[in-house]
């Protein structure tokens, strides 16, 4: 063997070694947020973005998801929540797939629109919910409910915000 025929080879196995991992299919998606206080992967995003559909759905007016509540969600949770109801919001999170899973045998991302709907009307009912999944769902239900209320469609299109309400009038002789 010859001196250029073995750096080929160390090339081509360096090379391989290289793009091995990026081939390699990981079932866990990164998150498309940076967040500093907690860990979220993109399927527990994936969670939260059916859970906010399914509060506000989309129909002749754009619903959760399209004004990316789930986002801002996750925002508020990691900049104002403290470091103790950060930890219980995951964990409920967590819990809140389980707690589906034994509902239905699946993932809630898996579940049809209605067995959606169902396993949070048993949480707003509160029935067979956990707590740390009822706490998980309130938080979410609010922020999601906040979120909505303060995207550019509903400021603009919905509930028209209005700087100073009526007529102004500056100068009135008194």
């Amino acid at each position: 063997m010859d001196r250029r025929s073995s750096i080929k080879t160390l090339v081509i196995i360096c090379a391989a070694t290289a793009l091995l991992p990026s081939c390699v299919q990981d079932e866990k998606k990164k998150s498309s947020l940076a967040l500093k206080n907690i860990k979220i992967d993109g399927n527990e995003e994936e969670l939260l973005s059916k859970v906010s559909e399914t509060i506000i759905p989309t129909t002749g007016t754009p619903g959760a998801k399209d004004i990316s509540a789930h986002l801002f969600a996750l925002m508020m949770v990691d900049d104002c929540y403290a470091p103790a109801e950060q930890g219980k919001f995951v964990k409920g999170l967590k819990a809140f797939e389980e707690f589906s899973k034994k509902k239905f045998n699946k993932p809630f991302v898996k579940c049809t629109p209605a067995e959606r709907l169902e396993i949070l009307e048993l949480i707003e009912n509160k029935k067979e919910a956990p707590q740390n999944v009822a706490f998980f769902y309130n938080n979410m239900k609010g922020l999601t409910i906040q979120a909505f209320t303060s995207s550019k469609y509903y400021l603009t299109k919905v509930h028209i915000y209005q700087l100073v309400p009526g007529k102004f009038y500056g100068c009135v002789p008194i």
